[in-house]
């Protein structure tokens, strides 16, 4: 029975090698890359990158024609959490009865900042807020907004805005000023306030100009428009409305759109889902003594393919709403070329780590390094289409096949014979024991 176990299991190992081969690689993306001369080339990244690279862009890979890597720094977003709020002391608070309430705010050190965020009295108002700013040894206040508006809504939909946005700034002290607004008591208090450090300036944006598609929902008495950024992880940093109407006011959510993962056998589509982006939002527009006083500007920072916005009208008409814009970040790649060498960037390969480069940590000033360079020029993207895996041994040498099947089923044929045909055994007297 051993001999007819053998024979099958080489049986066995014979058709396993004509069924399998190996798995093919991954599809990855290439892109030549114009460089005019010597020395460093930036280029900006685009939807064609943010669709086809990984999202942490770690499988960027800039070679030359050699196939040899060539070290490159990524001028990007950071992608981790943004930091959390800080409180500052608050000194000097004070009111001018029917007026407005002050309050010094200090942060102890320069902080980069951009926002702030305040808690105030009442649950029904508009004010207006004015914010200055200084350092230790400054004597002067520098006015940084004095046009800015919070929110209070009441019941049954109640809600607050409170945010204000500063001008990107690193002042140790802010003196905030809130104006009473309309049908104020003759006293409002600023409780408390917070602001968010930022680790580094705001990188430039550039407009980009979604297809947009626009609904309304009367019973939730919203206006939507859905965003398709035409990347599955293109950055963006705010949406941009352009409004007709010459006076309104209206909450406002932003959300991204989250990316099913691919279905497996057997399963149907993962449902449609969003994301709400965090912090509440408002756009306003109000005349006020002889001023136009606007924001148009929606904070909202992430990657997503498609953005959705949901303008809150409540009991008031749709706005007419011209077009809307989304700010996305500009990030860029640098290397050092060297002529006569040929470049491309690849990408695409999931397998692929982070690559680390000395020149990340050498180059002293990035943004002077970036600002001394040459722009490059994108060539159109090529998918590199795997090489076919190598045919099995059984595929390129078919006559050993056959003849190998043929043995194997000779010698299973053997072992069967004898085994149905037991007279064919040693005989005992031929020295064989009892």
């Amino acid at each position: 029975m051993r001999g007819t176990r053998a024979a099958l299991e080489a049986a066995a190992v014979l058709a396993a090698g004509v069924l399998v081969a190996a798995p093919p690689g991954p599809t990855t993306f290439e892109r030549d890359i114009e460089a005019r001369r010597s020395g460093k080339v930036v280029l900006t990244l685009d939807r064609e990158v943010y669709e086809r690279a990984r999202p942490d862009l770690g499988d960027l890979r800039v070679v030359d024609e050699t196939g040899a890597a060539v070290p490159y720094m990524l001028d990007r977003v950071a992608s981790e959490p943004e930091p959390a709020f800080r409180e500052p002391v608050a000194l000097n608070r004070g009111f001018l009865r029917g007026k407005s309430a002050t309050v010094t705010l200090d942060l102890r050190e320069p902080v980069l900042k951009s926002e702030l965020v305040l808690s105030l009295s009442g649950d029904n108002f508009r004010r207006r807020v004015k914010v200055e700013g200084r350092n230790k040894h400054e004597r002067q206040w520098t006015t940084l907004t004095d046009g800015a508006y919070v929110f209070a809504v009441p019941e049954p939909h109640a809600a607050r805005y409170e945010t204000v946005r500063l001008p990107q700034n690193n002042h140790q002290f802010l003196k905030v000023t809130v104006f009473n607004g309309p049908d104020d008591p003759p006293r409002l208090e600023i409780l408390d306030a917070w602001v968010r450090p930022q680790e580094r300036r705001k990188p430039r944006e550039l407009p980009l100009a979604p297809r947009t598609t626009r609904a309304e929902d009367p019973a939730d008495r919203e206006t939507r428009f859905v965003l398709d950024l035409g990347a599955r992880y293109q950055p963006f940093r705010a949406v941009v409305l352009d409004v007709a109407d010459p006076g309104f006011f209206r909450g406002v959510l932003v959300e991204r759109r989250r990316e099913p993962f691919p279905a497996g056998a057997g399963e149907g589509l993962a449902p449609l889902s969003w994301a709400p982006l965090p912090g509440p939002a408002s756009v306003y527009r109000y005349a006020e003594e002889g001023e136009t006083r606007e924001s148009l500007r929606l904070e909202a920072a992430g990657r997503a393919r498609v953005l959705r916005v949901r303008i809150r009208n409540r009991d008031d008409r749709p706005l007419d709403i011209r077009s809307v814009t989304v700010m996305v970040p500009q990030e860029r790649l640098v290397f050092e070329a060297v002529a006569p060498h040929r470049y491309r960037l690849t990408y695409g390969d999931p397998g692929l780590g982070p690559p680390v480069y000395d020149v990340e940590r050498t180059v002293g000033d990035a943004a002077l390094w970036i600002a001394q360079s040459t722009e490059g020029r994108w060539g159109g993207p090529v998918a590199r289409v795997p090489e076919a895996p190598k045919a099995p041994w059984t595929d390129r040498h078919p006559a050993a096949l056959w003849l190998g099947l043929v043995a194997a089923v000779g010698a299973l044929a053997g072992v069967t014979w004898r085994a149905l045909h037991p007279k064919n055994a040693p005989h005992p007297r031929n020295g064989a024991l009892l």
